[in-house]
């Protein structure tokens, strides 16, 4: 698992995101990871998979265009998961209240035409398989 910096931009360094698309193929809910098929262009058949790990929070659709993620920064991570109620108003007082938690979040984003995907895991990988459990 590699675990990006806040700020990353093309945090899985793929050449030419825009060619792919993404579907989310698994969520394995008692380990909290998500799995995602890329597929290149209109083939049926997944050039490669993303994993996130120790997810807390997803707003996505089911399918897009598009594997450009990048990581926000940390203030934006914690914003969001302040709106969302991961981490209560404490931490602005006591910013080390939550540390366990936002010492390894990270926000994930891909922009679409339509939307923007948000994911807060603690980190990612590229799979050219994926377990055969939850094939």
């Amino acid at each position: 698992m590699a675990k990006f910096e806040h700020g990353s931009v093309n945090a899985f360094n793929i050449t030419s995101p825009e060619r792919y698309r993404c579907q989310v193929f698994h969520y394995h809910r008692k380990l909290s990871r998500l799995y995602l098929s890329v597929y290149q262009g209109n083939r049926h058949e997944p050039a490669f998979y993303l994993l996130f790990s120790d997810v807390a929070y997803i707003e996505a659709p089911m399918s897009w265009r598009g594997a450009h993620f990048d990581i926000a920064e940390r203030e934006e991570c914690i914003a969001l998961m302040l709106e969302v109620g991961l981490v209560g108003e404490a931490i602005h007082q006591f910013p080390d209240a939550y540390a366990t938690i936002t010492d390894y979040a990270r926000l994930y984003r891909a922009r679409t035409v339509h939307s923007v995907i948000r994911i807060i895991a603690s980190s990612a990988a590229i799979l050219q398989t994926i377990p055969v459990e939850i094939q």
